[in-house]
């Protein structure tokens, strides 16, 4: 059966914005590709001319400026942008910055005045806030724009210039000082290169400011990542090599931002800038960076589960100018978490267990099933997905009431729709914990993703009778993690979310959440007790070996008790959707009063091995009934099978940049058959070298050893990323921390 996709549209969305040339005007995010825009009676016509601010003649009386020393050492060390691999200066707004000017003549204060000017864009405006006029001043002037003098020795100055606020646009800005001589005479020069602004989670006035510097130093710094996979009880865990720092994702962020449409205005505002990523990264309405693929079928790109790292993603982007081929949760999470930390936003990669897609809004996840346990996919428009991977970004909502700051929900996977494009976000944490689903942005969407209640239905084969088997309100948001501060371990944020299942909070959150929500959502779990169900499922089974799962039965009462046990096993994609059988059987028992037994039923390696998929996850919906008493039970469990780590090691004792080394990767193949396409993939900061290495055919059992000659190109602790992948085999991984010496 062909994968199903849920909601997933290639409809270009239209919406209201500007054009290039006239307002009002529908426009996609395609506008660029429309050449019918025709001037008509009654449309403003807005410019996109360039404004150009003229040079002043050149006087005798000049003081003339030689040269501009931007001081890029000093300023980005007290910026914190000294780890970025970029040759330009990189400020965070909101901080002061200084420079070195050398006039043709010793400035004098008592007639020379200096001013200095930042500018943005090809129409900056001191209006828009594009275009920054800074005057000089004897002293600092608190929450005032203003250049001071910090020492003066022959033709050279130091300047300091003090920020008036925190809300500069965030993009690349020109410098320009200008000087003037008893306010005549003046004169400017532009400093050569384009000084990039970014977020600043130091400056406690601004809209990112996060106290904690271990927090800072995670959400912010930290270029390595870690995701988490799998399903609420067998819950694994990926290295991702974020590479903020690198070159490529500043630049690929700025040119997001670019394309993004965002105004002016509106690039000094963190709530829609984030608002933006989380479109650009994904392709479906703007060209963005990549293109999600669900169906398995990855031959004409990579496959998502190769991907290890942000950094080939961006370069692959950034060097073809097209979305890169292809990406599924975890890979647009991490990606945006790659480019929010390169803007100077905290941000962290979060996956939710059991996360719910309701599609009809309502709260409620609805399965139907017929009388043999089978799913009726024609009536099963919600889903459950195994896990899914989003983002929180850290930052205040001036937008909202008081207490919504902090923790916001992004997600950059393309779902649903939100005001027309795909995106989704930024959603206050503490908004969907206490239910305010109708606060911006896509609030009840989040709020069903982690509390929406599953309800399973069983349909006569006529199809005219419909009965609720069971409920349950334990199974979507379950263990939500992200990587521990400052350590390679999971830290459990559910909290952060929803209150404790089944509390008096959660019960007051669900109940101010459908104030907001058509139809009610079912609370009560329809319950008989006559047999009891108990199930068993290993939590360590290791793929390619068979296994048991146990249904017990126990009749409780003093009569003798006829029953059917289902059990319906499908290999599924990480989102839920069927891709394969790995068991389907029925057993039927006869149970005497107060009697149990135990039926059990044997999955075999042979029959699900062909039929996995990426995550290697089985999804079983077990099913049963009571002949005397019609008493049903259902219940619906994962699976995640282990796979093998790669072991991976360094035989230098001594690393040092720019001298190559040998790192070598080991790992047994744990299935009897032949590992095909083999392919092994190394990430890591600067790693001059291969980083696809594909390798020959792995025969069943095999012990495999890989040595791959590296070469870094930065000092410190880094850590080195290794991923492998086959046509059989999938998303084995393994890393190694290195100090690299300078």
């Amino acid at each position: 059966m062909a994968p199903r996709r849920s909601s997933r549209r290639t409809r270009a969305p239209t919406r209201f914005g500007y054009s290039g040339r006239y307002e009002p005007y529908p426009v996609s995010r395609n506008a660029s590709k429309i050449n019918d825009l025709r001037k008509q009676p009654g449309r403003r016509n807005v410019s996109d001319k360039e404004i150009v601010i003229p040079a002043p003649p050149v006087t005798a009386k000049q003081l003339k400026i030689k040269s501009i020393d931007m001081l890029l050492e000093r300023n980005k060390r007290e910026h914190h942008t000294s780890e970025y691999e970029i040759d330009e200066l990189i400020l965070r707004r909101g901080q002061s910055f200084t420079l070195e000017v050398e006039f043709d003549r010793e400035f004098k204060p008592a007639q020379d005045n200096i001013t200095i000017e930042l500018r943005f864009g090809n129409r900056p405006r001191v209006s828009y806030g594009s275009r920054i006029i800074i005057p000089f001043a004897k002293k600092k002037v608190e929450d005032e724009w203003c250049v001071t003098l910090v020492s003066s020795k022959g033709t050279k100055v130091c300047l300091c210039v003090n920020p008036g606020d925190a809300d500069m646009i965030i993009g690349r800005h020109e410098l320009i000082v200008i000087t003037r001589v008893n306010n005549a005479d003046e004169n400017e020069m532009k400093f050569d290169d384009d000084i990039f602004m970014l977020f600043n989670p130091w400056f406690k006035k601004g809209d990112v400011y996060m106290e904690d510097d271990k927090e800072r130093n995670e959400y912010v710094m930290n270029e390595n990542g870690q995701y988490f996979y799998g399903s609420k009880k067998q819950i694994g865990s990926g290295p991702w090599y974020q590479g903020q720092f690198e070159a490529v994702a500043l630049e690929c962020a700025m040119l997001l931002l670019e394309r993004s449409s965002l105004s002016q205005v509106k690039r000094s505002n963190v709530v829609e800038v984030t608002r933006a990523m989380s479109a650009m990264v994904n392709s479906q309405d703007d060209d963005g960076v990549l293109v999600g693929n669900w169906s398995g079928d990855y031959e004409d790109g990579t496959s998502p589960t190769t991907w290890n790292g942000s950094v080939a993603i961006l370069e692959e982007y950034m060097k073809t100018g097209q979305s890169v081929k292809y990406g599924q949760c975890w890979v647009f999470g991490s990606v945006f978490t790659t480019l929010m930390r390169a803007l100077g936003v905290p941000t962290r990669t979060t996956t939710n267990f059991g996360s719910a897609h309701d599609t009809d809004a309502n709260l409620t996840l609805d399965y139907h099933y017929d009388d043999n346990g089978d799913p009726l996919e024609d009536l099963n428009d919600d889903s459950i997905w195994n896990f899914h991977v989003w983002n929180d970004c850290w930052m205040a909502r001036a937008d909202l009431p008081d207490g919504y700051g902090g923790w916001q929900a992004v997600d950059a996977t393309p779902q649903e729709t939100s005001a027309g494009i795909y995106r989704m976000g930024p959603s206050s944490l503490t908004a969907i914990k206490r239910g305010h689903v109708y606060l911006d942005y896509d609030t009840k969407f989040v709020f069903a993703e982690v509390n929406a209640e599953k309800v399973d239905w069983r349909v006569s084969e006529d199809g005219r009778n419909f009965s609720v088997i069971d409920t349950d309100s334990d199974y979507v948001g379950m263990n939500m993690s992200t990587k521990a501060v400052g350590r390679y371990a999971r830290h459990d944020v559910t909290n952060d979310y929803k209150f404790r299942e089944g509390s008096v909070e959660e019960r007051t959150s669900v109940a101010t959440a459908l104030r907001s929500i058509r139809r009610k959502k079912r609370l009560q779990k329809h319950v008989s007790t006559d047999v009891s169900f108990s199930v068993n499922i290993p939590d360590d089974v290791k793929i390619g070996k068979d296994f048991d799962v146990k249904v017990t039965v126990k009749n409780t009462t003093s009569e003798k008790r006829n029953l059917f046990v289902n059990v319906n096993g499908k290999t599924v994609y990480y989102t839920g959707v069927v891709a394969g059988i790995a068991i389907r059987d029925k057993k039927y028992a006869e149970l005497k009063a107060n009697a149990s037994t135990t039926l059990v039923f044997k999955v075999e390696a042979e029959q699900y091995i062909p039929e996995l998929v990426d995550y290697a996850a089985i999804k079983f919906f077990i099913m049963a009934g009571v002949q005397q008493t019609k008493q049903a039970f259902s219940g619906t469990y994962d699976l995640s099978l282990a796979k093998p780590d790669l072991d991976v090691s360094v035989d230098d004792s001594t690393v040092t940049v720019d001298e190559a080394f040998n790192l070598t990767v080991k790992f047994t193949n744990p299935l009897e058959i032949n590992l095909t396409q083999c392919v092994f993939r190394v990430e890591g900061p600067g790693i001059e070298g291969s980083k696809s290495i594909p390798y020959k055919h792995i025969r069943g059992n095999e012990n495999v050893q890989l040595n791959a000659r590296l070469t870094p190109k930065r000092s410190g602790s880094r850590q080195f990323i290794v991923g492998f992948n086959s046509k059989e085999l999938t998303n084995l991984t393994g890393y190694k921390t290195i100090n690299v010496s300078s």
